[in-house]
């Protein structure tokens, strides 16, 4: 009778090791998949990131810049255009004027 308990307690034990590791398998699986997705994202922004900075470099480049300024017939900044915040006046915003809320009140009461 004991060998039969045995029997049956290292089936259960057997069975019960057997879907764990299918069920680890399976979840190694799913984060083997998402580890590919991510790293095809990861090469896309690589590539992404090294077509702007190309960009980038033309678009900055000194002599380009130089050119489309000739063309553009825009003048440079002069010594006179550039003022310090100290030479700003701050003015104060007026305040529009306006009944007190008692006389409104009472404008609206009395008709």
């Amino acid at each position: 009778m004991k060998q039969w308990l045995i029997n049956i307690f290292l089936l259960v034990v057997a069975i019960g090791v057997g879907i764990a590791l299918f069920l680890m398998k399976q979840q190694v699986v799913k984060y083997e998949n998402d580890l590919n997705q991510l790293s095809v994202q990861i090469l896309q922004n690589k590539r992404e990131l090294h077509t702007l900075k190309a960009d980038w470099a033309v678009l900055t480049e000194p002599s380009r810049l130089r050119r489309l300024l000739a063309e553009s017939h825009v003048k440079q900044i002069g010594v006179k255009q550039v003022v310090r915040p100290e030479d700003v006046a701050l003015r104060p915003v007026p305040v529009p004027r306006t009944k007190p809320i008692e006389v409104i009140e009472e404008s609206q009461e009395q008709p």
